[in-house]
Protein backbone atom coordinates (compact mmCIF):
# COMPACT_ATOMS: atom_id res chain seq x y z
CA UNK A 1 0.00 0.00 0.00
CA UNK A 2 2.54 2.35 0.91
CA UNK A 3 4.11 1.66 -2.53
CA UNK A 4 1.62 2.41 -4.22
CA UNK A 5 1.18 5.80 -2.30
CA UNK A 6 4.61 7.12 -2.88
CA UNK A 7 4.16 5.67 -7.05
CA UNK A 8 0.98 8.35 -6.94
CA UNK A 9 2.47 11.49 -5.37
CA UNK A 10 4.33 12.29 -8.76
CA UNK A 11 1.37 11.17 -10.61
CA UNK A 12 -1.10 13.91 -9.47
CA UNK A 13 1.57 16.19 -9.39
CA UNK A 14 1.79 15.39 -12.97
CA UNK A 15 -1.51 15.60 -13.51
CA UNK A 16 -2.29 19.02 -11.52
CA UNK A 17 0.74 20.33 -13.67
CA UNK A 18 -1.40 19.04 -17.01
CA UNK A 19 -4.42 20.28 -15.79
CA UNK A 20 -3.17 24.46 -15.34
CA UNK A 21 -1.58 23.89 -18.64
CA UNK A 22 1.35 22.80 -18.00
CA UNK A 23 2.31 26.10 -15.97
CA UNK A 24 4.02 26.60 -12.81
CA UNK A 25 4.17 29.07 -10.30
CA UNK A 26 7.47 31.67 -10.49
CA UNK A 27 7.86 34.69 -8.30
CA UNK A 28 7.74 37.90 -9.85
CA UNK A 29 11.03 39.92 -9.38
CA UNK A 30 9.54 41.95 -6.75
CA UNK A 31 8.42 38.75 -4.32
CA UNK A 32 12.31 38.33 -5.74
CA UNK A 33 13.70 41.40 -3.97
CA UNK A 34 11.02 41.03 -1.43
CA UNK A 35 12.93 37.66 0.03
CA UNK A 36 16.04 38.54 -0.54
CA UNK A 37 15.86 41.58 1.69
CA UNK A 38 13.67 40.17 4.05
CA UNK A 39 16.15 41.28 6.72
CA UNK A 40 16.09 44.97 5.82
CA UNK A 41 14.24 47.66 7.32
CA UNK A 42 14.29 50.28 4.48
CA UNK A 43 14.10 49.49 0.61
CA UNK A 44 12.43 50.95 -2.41
CA UNK A 45 11.81 49.09 -5.39
CA UNK A 46 10.98 51.19 -8.46
CA UNK A 47 9.51 50.29 -12.26
CA UNK A 48 12.67 52.01 -14.22
CA UNK A 49 12.01 50.70 -18.02
CA UNK A 50 10.31 48.13 -19.17
CA UNK A 51 11.05 46.22 -22.97
CA UNK A 52 9.62 43.79 -25.27
CA UNK A 53 11.93 41.90 -27.82
CA UNK A 54 11.07 39.30 -29.94
CA UNK A 55 8.32 38.93 -33.13
CA UNK A 56 6.56 35.68 -32.86
CA UNK A 57 8.18 34.61 -29.74
CA UNK A 58 8.39 37.61 -27.28
CA UNK A 59 10.17 38.30 -24.17
CA UNK A 60 9.24 40.62 -21.87
CA UNK A 61 11.08 42.31 -19.96
CA UNK A 62 11.93 45.09 -16.56
CA UNK A 63 14.71 47.31 -15.41
CA UNK A 64 14.23 48.27 -11.74
CA UNK A 65 15.77 50.98 -9.20
CA UNK A 66 16.94 49.42 -6.18
CA UNK A 67 16.98 52.15 -3.34
CA UNK A 68 18.11 50.59 -0.22
CA UNK A 69 19.29 52.02 3.07
CA UNK A 70 21.05 49.89 5.91
CA UNK A 71 20.63 51.28 9.26
CA UNK A 72 21.48 55.13 9.87
CA UNK A 73 23.41 55.09 6.40
CA UNK A 74 22.08 57.21 3.79
CA UNK A 75 20.14 55.32 0.77
CA UNK A 76 22.08 54.02 -2.29
CA UNK A 77 20.76 54.05 -5.54
CA UNK A 78 21.16 51.30 -8.33
CA UNK A 79 20.09 49.97 -11.28
CA UNK A 80 19.31 46.51 -12.21
CA UNK A 81 20.15 44.38 -15.14
CA UNK A 82 17.40 43.26 -17.54
CA UNK A 83 14.80 40.68 -15.88
CA UNK A 84 12.49 38.49 -17.94
CA UNK A 85 8.92 39.14 -16.44
CA UNK A 86 6.06 37.21 -17.38
CA UNK A 87 3.22 38.99 -20.48
CA UNK A 88 0.58 38.87 -17.34
CA UNK A 89 3.33 40.85 -14.94
CA UNK A 90 4.04 42.80 -17.78
CA UNK A 91 1.10 44.37 -18.42
CA UNK A 92 -0.41 44.53 -15.30
CA UNK A 93 2.57 46.91 -14.78
CA UNK A 94 2.46 48.93 -18.29
CA UNK A 95 1.27 51.97 -16.50
CA UNK A 96 3.66 51.97 -13.83
CA UNK A 97 6.87 53.43 -15.30
CA UNK A 98 8.63 55.34 -13.14
CA UNK A 99 5.85 54.49 -9.65
CA UNK A 100 7.00 52.60 -7.03
CA UNK A 101 6.28 49.00 -6.76
CA UNK A 102 6.62 48.14 -3.33
CA UNK A 103 8.85 49.22 -0.59
CA UNK A 104 9.74 49.00 3.41
CA UNK A 105 9.77 51.68 5.47
CA UNK A 106 11.19 51.01 9.22
CA UNK A 107 10.13 47.44 9.15
CA UNK A 108 6.55 47.77 7.61
CA UNK A 109 6.20 46.65 3.95
CA UNK A 110 3.95 48.40 1.46
CA UNK A 111 3.21 46.79 -1.94
CA UNK A 112 0.74 48.82 -3.45
CA UNK A 113 1.92 51.57 -6.24
CA UNK A 114 2.70 54.82 -4.87
CA UNK A 115 4.80 58.13 -6.25
CA UNK A 116 8.67 57.34 -5.83
CA UNK A 117 10.01 58.90 -2.61
CA UNK A 118 6.29 59.13 -0.91
CA UNK A 119 7.76 56.90 2.20
CA UNK A 120 10.06 59.78 3.35
CA UNK A 121 7.85 62.43 3.08
CA UNK A 122 6.53 63.75 6.40
CA UNK A 123 9.55 62.40 8.01
CA UNK A 124 11.10 65.06 10.18
CA UNK A 125 14.79 63.54 10.03
CA UNK A 126 14.64 64.05 6.18
CA UNK A 127 13.03 67.25 5.59
CA UNK A 128 9.63 69.53 6.45
CA UNK A 129 7.19 71.13 4.82
CA UNK A 130 7.21 74.55 3.49
CA UNK A 131 5.00 77.32 2.42
CA UNK A 132 5.38 79.31 -1.36
CA UNK A 133 2.52 81.16 -2.95
CA UNK A 134 0.16 79.65 -1.09
CA UNK A 135 0.89 76.04 -1.24
CA UNK A 136 2.69 73.82 0.97
CA UNK A 137 5.08 71.43 -0.28
CA UNK A 138 7.71 68.88 1.08
CA UNK A 139 11.27 70.22 1.06
CA UNK A 140 14.13 67.61 1.93
CA UNK A 141 17.03 69.02 4.53
CA UNK A 142 19.81 70.12 2.69
CA UNK A 143 21.95 67.13 3.19
CA UNK A 144 19.39 65.03 2.16
CA UNK A 145 18.64 67.24 -1.24
CA UNK A 146 20.30 63.81 -3.19
CA UNK A 147 17.07 62.42 -2.40
CA UNK A 148 14.81 64.55 -4.65
CA UNK A 149 17.18 63.95 -7.17
CA UNK A 150 17.02 60.02 -6.58
CA UNK A 151 13.36 59.89 -6.81
CA UNK A 152 12.75 62.08 -8.96
CA UNK A 153 10.96 64.90 -7.26
CA UNK A 154 12.69 67.87 -8.47
CA UNK A 155 10.41 68.75 -11.35
CA UNK A 156 7.67 67.00 -9.23
CA UNK A 157 7.19 68.77 -6.05
CA UNK A 158 5.25 67.03 -3.38
CA UNK A 159 2.57 68.66 -2.07
CA UNK A 160 0.78 68.71 1.09
CA UNK A 161 -2.93 68.59 -0.83
CA UNK A 162 -1.97 65.50 -2.83
CA UNK A 163 0.35 63.82 -0.43
CA UNK A 164 -2.81 63.55 2.24
CA UNK A 165 -5.27 62.51 -0.28
CA UNK A 166 -2.68 59.79 -0.78
CA UNK A 167 -2.74 58.98 3.00
CA UNK A 168 -6.14 59.24 2.90
CA UNK A 169 -7.56 57.72 0.05
CA UNK A 170 -4.70 55.06 -0.96
CA UNK A 171 -1.92 54.12 1.51
CA UNK A 172 -2.37 50.24 1.98
CA UNK A 173 -5.08 49.99 -0.30
CA UNK A 174 -4.70 50.61 -3.88
CA UNK A 175 -2.29 52.50 -6.12
CA UNK A 176 -2.02 56.14 -6.32
CA UNK A 177 -0.62 58.16 -9.70
CA UNK A 178 -1.79 61.99 -7.98
CA UNK A 179 -3.67 64.03 -9.23
CA UNK A 180 -5.29 64.37 -12.99
CA UNK A 181 -4.97 66.78 -15.26
CA UNK A 182 -6.54 67.10 -18.67
CA UNK A 183 -7.01 63.15 -18.29
CA UNK A 184 -3.72 62.28 -17.45
CA UNK A 185 -1.97 61.47 -13.83
CA UNK A 186 0.82 63.73 -12.59
CA UNK A 187 2.84 60.01 -12.04
CA UNK A 188 2.88 56.70 -13.91
CA UNK A 189 3.42 55.64 -17.42
CA UNK A 190 1.72 58.16 -19.85
CA UNK A 191 2.82 61.29 -17.29
CA UNK A 192 4.43 64.58 -18.37
CA UNK A 193 7.10 63.57 -15.64
CA UNK A 194 8.07 60.32 -17.29
CA UNK A 195 7.64 61.32 -20.72
CA UNK A 196 10.52 64.16 -20.14
CA UNK A 197 12.93 62.36 -18.09
CA UNK A 198 12.58 58.95 -19.64
CA UNK A 199 12.19 59.35 -23.79
CA UNK A 200 14.38 56.46 -24.88
CA UNK A 201 11.55 54.13 -23.35
CA UNK A 202 8.77 55.93 -25.97
CA UNK A 203 11.10 55.77 -28.94
CA UNK A 204 11.90 52.19 -28.15
CA UNK A 205 8.26 51.66 -27.72
CA UNK A 206 7.10 53.38 -30.67
CA UNK A 207 9.63 51.52 -33.04
CA UNK A 208 8.05 48.32 -32.30
CA UNK A 209 4.66 49.77 -33.27
CA UNK A 210 3.61 49.99 -29.19
CA UNK A 211 4.39 46.35 -28.45
CA UNK A 212 0.60 45.22 -29.39
CA UNK A 213 -0.42 46.38 -26.01
CA UNK A 214 -3.74 45.14 -24.34
CA UNK A 215 -5.66 48.37 -24.45
CA UNK A 216 -7.71 48.74 -21.50
CA UNK A 217 -6.20 47.01 -19.44
CA UNK A 218 -4.77 48.66 -15.70
CA UNK A 219 -1.87 48.59 -14.17
CA UNK A 220 -1.97 47.96 -10.12
CA UNK A 221 -4.85 50.47 -10.07
CA UNK A 222 -7.17 48.15 -8.56
CA UNK A 223 -7.79 46.92 -4.38
CA UNK A 224 -3.78 44.67 -4.59
CA UNK A 225 -0.45 45.18 -6.13
CA UNK A 226 -0.93 41.27 -7.53
CA UNK A 227 3.04 40.56 -6.94
CA UNK A 228 3.57 36.84 -7.61
CA UNK A 229 1.11 36.53 -10.52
Amino acid sequence: MNSILKLSAPILVLLFAVGCGGRTFKKSPIDEYITGYADQDNFTIILNDMDVEGTFFKSYKHRYQVVLQKGEADPVSTTSAWMEVSKEFFFANENNLGMTLCYKHDGKLEKNVSPPGYQYVGNKRYGEWRSQNGNSFWAFYGQYMFMSHMFGMMNRPVYRSHYNSYRGGYYGSRAYYGPTTNGKAMYGTNSAGTRKARPGFFQRKASRSGWGSSRGRSGFGGRSSGFGK
